[in-house]
């Protein structure tokens, strides 16, 4: 499958998914999280989802970070390099909608992306190889290049892994892990 394919076919998934649905296999995501041994690290990046494009409800996520008492870091995408720079959370930090409908931190705390541990990685798609397609933009793979090699990439996904995503490249980053609803996929 071609990476084209995979946004269509995952964007029309996700579009056929009612609240009810969305709510109840978020929750399974979270509750198949616990599982992963990553809570002993100190310093994550989450993401806010994007509603209407019916992504993962990361909202529990971050309450299990902010009760553990972990550094959370957000992304806000810099449009002058067209590079994601992370933002550490604070009591006061206020988020703003972007120009393609992603909520991002306002506050100037830029955080150093190679003393990141753990990145939880929004997607449309992703392979058995660990592959992941996200919405085209490239995003999420110039930041994982400026990161500490050791970073774990964790992708969120409603569905399972495709056999084969055609089209990757050398620009392309792949991920450690993919958490789904009722199982956790190892890369």
């Amino acid at each position: 499958m071609k990476k084209n394919q995979a946004r269509k076919k995952y964007t029309d998934l996700r579009d056929k998914l009612n609240d009810l649905e969305l709510k109840k296999l978020s929750n399974q995501i979270y509750e198949q999280s616990l599982r992963l041994k990553i809570w002993n690290k100190n310093i994550f990046m989450i993401y806010k989802s994007i509603k209407h494009k019916k992504e993962v409800d990361t909202s529990r996520l971050f309450e299990n970070l902010n009760l553990k008492s972990k550094k959370t870091l957000y992304p806000k995408i810099n449009f002058q390099t067209k590079v994601i720079d992370a933002f550490l959370f604070t009591e006061k930090t206020k988020f703003q909608i972007n120009k393609f409908g992603i909520e991002e931190p306002c506050e100037n705390i830029v955080f150093n992306p190679e003393l990141i541990e753990v990145v939880f990685t929004p997607l449309l798609s992703y392979d058995i190889e660990g592959n992941r397609v996200g919405y085209g933009a490239g995003f999420y793979d110039k930041f994982f290049k400026k990161c500490n090699p050791n970073i774990l990439k964790i992708g969120l996904s409603f569905f399972g892994p495709e056999i084969k995503i055609e089209d990757t490249n050398y620009a392309d980053v792949k991920l450690d892990f993919c958490i789904t609803p009722n199982k956790i996929f190892s890369f």
